[in-house]
């Protein structure tokens, strides 16, 4: 009965932590040999078999096998178990965390907003935070708990703890991944975002240039009637963004970006 315990207490386990069955069964055999070792100094060669059907434990010490009862180890042998498969399950979740978010930097994600610390915003995204600092926050905007963010990853970094996740309301990038959800031919490489400029909570000005002479290139960002920038600009509270053409000649750029005022020549 006991192992059948040890086995549904290891399963929900790995389910809470995220961890992968056998990499939790691998970290519960590292635990077990360390308090192993602390009641038998003289053991030179140790692994430890943990059956995944019955639970039962064996013990390979020097090319002796033996049955292990977890509860035949002493108190500080017990506790060293406990100890060295708590860290490991940490270590693992917070590697787990950072394979997970690393590689979707550049990326939108999504969260609840979980906590408030002064002007800092922490999102939930299920096991793991992600922070929402004051100057990333478009300015003026107001968050309730609870409430969906959308926000776009910038940085993952590994810390002493769990991974820092950071992400940004106010960064240009998270104007031009809005309009590719509502763009598809930007994905497509049909369309292509040249140049941003932002002041958060104002206005942003993307310019914008088509991979073929057929294509509007302001016009397909833009949509029938304005639709596609509408749905940006509602995600922005309001914010104005203005989609121009992209030109190399540095003149006709900036023509574009004054239109409708006049370039005096």
């Amino acid at each position: 009965m006991m192992n059948v315990e040890f086995l549904e207490a290891l399963e929900e386990i790995a389910r809470e932590e995220g961890i992968e069955r056998e990499e939790l069964y691998k970290i519960v055999a590292k635990g077990l040999e360390v308090a192993y070792r602390i009641e038998h100094e003289t053991a030179k060669e140790i692994r430890v078999e943990i059956d995944r059907n019955s639970g039962e434990i064996k013990i390979i010490a020097d090319g002796e096998e033996a049955e292990l009862n977890i509860r035949d180890f002493g108190r500080i042998a017990a506790r060293r178990a406990e100890e060295t498969i708590r860290q490991e399950i940490i270590r693992r979740r917070r590697e787990i965390i950072y394979e997970r978010y690393a590689p979707k930097v550049g990326e939108l994600i999504s969260g609840a907003v979980h906590r408030f610390e002064g002007g800092r915003v922490w999102l939930n995204l299920g096991r793991a935070e992600a922070l929402l600092a004051e100057e990333e926050r478009i300015p003026g905007e107001r968050y309730r708990p609870g409430e969906q963010l959308r926000a776009y990853l910038f940085r993952v970094e590994k810390t002493q703890g769990d991974p820092r996740i950071l992400v940004s309301r106010a960064h240009p990038k998270f104007v031009e991944r809005l309009l590719e959800l509502e763009v598809p031919e930007l994905g497509q490489g049909l369309v292509k975002v040249e140049a941003i400029a932002r002041e958060p909570g104002v206005r942003t000005k993307l310019a914008v240039s088509s991979a073929s002479p057929e294509i509007d290139p302001v016009g397909t960002c833009i949509g029938p009637n304005g639709i596609r920038v509408r749905a940006v600009v509602r995600e922005l509270g309001g914010e104005k963004v203005e989609v121009i053409r992209w030109s190399e000649d540095v003149r006709e750029l900036i023509k574009s970006c004054l239109e409708p005022a006049r370039v005096l020549e």
